[in-house]
Formats: structure tokens, sequence, C-alpha cells
């Protein structure tokens, strides 16, 4: 019975590894508190005198979760970006944002000037945490 129990629980936590942590980009934006709207970040981050971080995904994109999950939420880069920049996340299907912004391939992370809207550094595609804050 002791064996039963142990493979269950040993079995179950395995599991839990591999569920994703968020359900959409949306709960991703809610948790990490990321803005949603492109331009309340972008007045915000001219308030605050930082620049523009904007993850641009689609749904349903593996590396865009990957990122999300594995990069975005390592303690160093939440730090780095939270010091540094006022986060936005833009899925294709949102509207109101800048068409330049748009990509035929995704994840791309943005680091954008909020007063010119001029971008400063783009980032395409998936990394490791080293590698993704080397980008910086």
């Amino acid at each position: 019975m002791r064996f039963f129990l142990l493979c269950c629980l040993l079995f179950g936590s395995l599991s839990l590894l591999e569920a994703e942590i968020f359900e959409d980009y949306k709960d991703f934006a809610r948790l990490m508190k990321y803005e949603r709207d492109y331009e309340t970040a972008r007045v915000k981050a001219i308030k605050q005198k930082k620049l523009l971080f904007v993850l641009y995904v689609k749904d349903g994109c593996p590396f865009c979760s990957h990122l999300e999950e594995e990069v975005l939420t390592d303690r160093d880069v939440r730090a780095y970006i939270n010091k540094n920049f006022v986060p936005a996340i833009i899925n294709e299907y949102d509207r109101g944002y800048p068409k330049f912004l748009y990509s035929y391939i995704a994840p791309v992370s943005y680091v954008i000037e909020p007063k010119t809207n001029k971008v400063v550094k783009k980032i395409i595609g998936y990394m490791e945490v080293d590698q993704y804050l080397w980008q910086f």
C-alpha cells in the first residue's frame, strides 16, 4: 500500500511539472502584471521614464509558451524587466496595437522608446535565460 501511494505521489508530481503554468497569454499578463493594451503601457512608460518592453505572441505558438513559462518567469529576467521597462504582451489577434509590431513569426520581444515609438531592440524567437538576458 505504501509503495502504491509513493508511486502515485511521484508520478502525480511529474505530471504537474509538465503542466503549463499559464492557461494563455491573458493569464500570463494578469499573473506577471504585463499590460495588454499597447497605448496604456506606452503612457505608463512615459510617466515612469522607462523604456517599453513588448512581447508579441501568437495563439498556439509553443515557443511563445516556452518563453513565457521558462524565461520570463525566471527571477533574474523578471527583476531586469521590471526595473528597466514597462512590460506589455500583445497577441496577433489583439486590436489597437501599432502595425509595426506585427510579425510573421513569434515570439518577438521589442524594446521601444515610448515617446517616439522607435524600436530600440528586436529579439526574435525563443532562447534560454542566459542567452535572453545577453540580448539586452
